[in-house]
């Protein structure tokens, strides 16, 4: 399932790519998110927990990042991750792109993901999937943001598990809104 994703951070671009490119930091400004260890060869080891209505789902995995292109302000990185409970697993290929926009710097996410097991159940709806990963794109920019105003407050999201109730609900509501944009209710 290819999913893309966009968020503007009113910081310069310089700013944002020496912040995108601290694995800690980034780590601290995803909600949910832990970082567990960081290898040489530009491997990371972490955990993230979600909760998608009444499922809570954690997991833990490998984030390597295959190419950093730092005159482009481009990164390719693969995910690899089994959820602990031993209901499926997920990888990603994920290009983070950032670009000069009004002001400040927009963050382009292209991820192509795949899912495995009984999480894949998940990626039958994907108009939702892509909903609520633009809310958590915008939860991880706000926090980022802040981290670069306040560097004590890129706490943020740091190993607390994702609250989905209201990211879900915008989820929902953003994949009806595109359906009827579309007028197309077979999509989600």
């Amino acid at each position: 399932m290819k999913i893309k994703n966009e968020v503007l951070i009113k910081r310069p671009i310089d700013e944002v790519w020496a912040a995108i490119s601290d694995i800690p930091r980034v780590a601290r400004c995803a909600p949910g998110a832990e970082l567990i260890e960081s290898r040489s060869d530009d491997t990371h080891v972490g955990t993230i927990g979600v909760r998608l209505g009444p499922v809570a789902l954690k997991f833990k995995g490998i984030v390597q990042f295959v190419e950093r292109d730092e005159a482009g302000y481009r990164i390719v990185a693969k995910a690899q991750g089994n959820e602990e409970k031993a209901r499926g697993n997920a990888n990603a290929d994920v290009v983070f792109a950032l670009t000069p926009a009004d002001g400040g710097t927009r963050i382009s996410v292209d991820s192509d993901i795949q899912l495995a097991g009984a999480i894949a159940q998940y990626g039958r709806g994907t108009a939702l999937i892509q909903g609520t990963a633009q809310a958590l794109m915008t939860q991880f920019a706000k926090n980022l943001e802040a981290s670069l105003s306040d560097p004590d407050s890129a706490q943020a999201g740091a190993s607390k598990e994702i609250g989905l109730t209201s990211t879900l609900a915008k989820g929902i509501w953003n994949a009806g809104a595109g359906m009827l944009r579309r007028g197309d209710p077979d999509k989600a």
